[in-house]
């Protein structure tokens, strides 16, 4: 799975470990999915770094999780969308050849989908990416992990 990930992901992740958006960014850090990145977008997420999040500890998991993803150079879309600004997260998705973007923008959820992209919720992201990797085995070894058996 290759993914670009809104900043909402990231603070989301911040605000619970638990949830699918902090398990998701755990997933790309260990490299077992691909996040891709874009200069626009890396500086969107150090700003947000600056400004929301206090947790030293999670700020390095941040930069762990920026350190560790594809650069990619964005491609031009021409897309509408009420919050241009988001745009730049297309741009990536598209250019990195990314299947989807994640977000709960609902700005970016309205897009849909460009040039085989789709946009989807952390949920839907995470069922994905679970249902991957539970073909490896890997989703099994995670819930053994947090000590669930089946």
């Amino acid at each position: 799975m290759r993914v670009v990930f809104d900043t909402n992901v990231l603070i989301d992740g911040f605000s619970d470990t638990h949830s699918m958006q902090a398990r998701l960014l755990a997933a790309a850090r260990d490299g077992k999915l691909t996040a891709l990145i874009t200069p626009a977008v890396t500086r969107e997420y150090h700003k947000i770094l600056r400004r929301l999040i206090d947790d030293p500890e999670y700020k390095d998991q941040v930069t762990e999780f920026i350190a560790t993803a594809e650069e990619v150079t964005p491609a031009h879309v021409d897309v509408q969308i009420d919050d241009l600004d988001d745009r730049k997260f297309i741009a990536a998705a598209v250019g990195g050849k990314a299947t989807h973007v994640v977000t709960r923008d609902r700005h970016l959820l309205d897009v849909g989908e460009v040039d085989d992209v789709r946009i989807i919720t952390p949920q839907e992201a995470w069922a994905l990416w679970q249902d991957e990797t539970d073909s490896a085995g890997q989703w099994r070894g995670w819930l053994e992990g947090l000590g669930i058996t089946q």
